[in-house]
């Protein structure tokens, strides 16, 4: 069965999630920085606006990208998938995520 990004359904390993969450991280962040630094410096007046809402948009899909991964790394664990409701508390997420990181996969 084919594995899917979006979906919270199955397991990941520590090293996949890690790959995963920095993909989700660095892909907003450039995608926002190109579109900002774009429409910033259009011919005709300035379109910033559009580049902001284009970032945003990467950005929430990012952070639901995040959720699904943290999902299925708690159930990987051996954990229930509400503790992913800590990923949106700042500062406990980043100790979060390192703990998962860090935790073996239930035999």
């Amino acid at each position: 069965m084919k594995e899917q990004i979006f979906s919270s359904l199955g397991t990941i390993g520590r090293i996949n999630y890690f790959i995963r969450i920095l993909l989700f991280v660095a892909i907003p962040f450039i995608v926002t920085i190109f579109s900002v630094n774009f429409f910033s410096h259009w011919h005709h007046g300035t379109h910033l606006p559009l580049g902001i809402f284009i970032g945003l948009i990467f950005i929430f899909i990012s952070i639901f990208s995040i959720l699904m991964q943290t999902i299925k790394r708690l159930n990987d664990i051996g954990k229930s998938p509400i503790y992913s409701v800590l990923l949106l508390i700042p500062f406990i997420n980043v100790l979060f995520i390192l703990v998962l990181l860090c935790l073996p996969k239930k035999q």
